[in-house]
């Protein structure tokens, strides 16, 4: 453990003395947040960021093809299921052979 701490502010020092670091998140101090946490924060931040633009993309495309289905007919959706199912287990299928 000690390591990873040692590891991290000899990043930080890195990164004050080239004046390259994270946003200032000097505000956070109260809550004895220092550099290095304020710079893993700001990553995190925006990790998941993108983890929630990526699913609210995959909720959209989802409801546009149940509406798609729904406007085709019942039995459309289902079709597609297995068509879908067909096409992944031909894909499982030439996976096994080619190894």
């Amino acid at each position: 453990m000690e390591a990873v701490k040692q590891w991290f502010q000899d990043w930080s020092d890195a990164c004050e003395y080239a004046n390259e670091c994270a946003p200032d998140f000097s505000f956070l101090s109260s809550f004895a947040l220092g550099e290095p946490y304020t710079a893993l924060l700001s990553i995190a931040a925006v990790g998941w960021l993108i983890w929630a633009l990526n699913e609210r993309a995959i909720r959209r495309h989802a409801a546009r093809l149940r509406a798609a289905a729904a406007h085709a007919g019942d039995g459309a959706l289902d079709a597609a299921l297995q068509e879908m199912k067909r096409a992944s287990d031909a894909g499982e299928k030439e996976e096994k052979l080619a190894a």
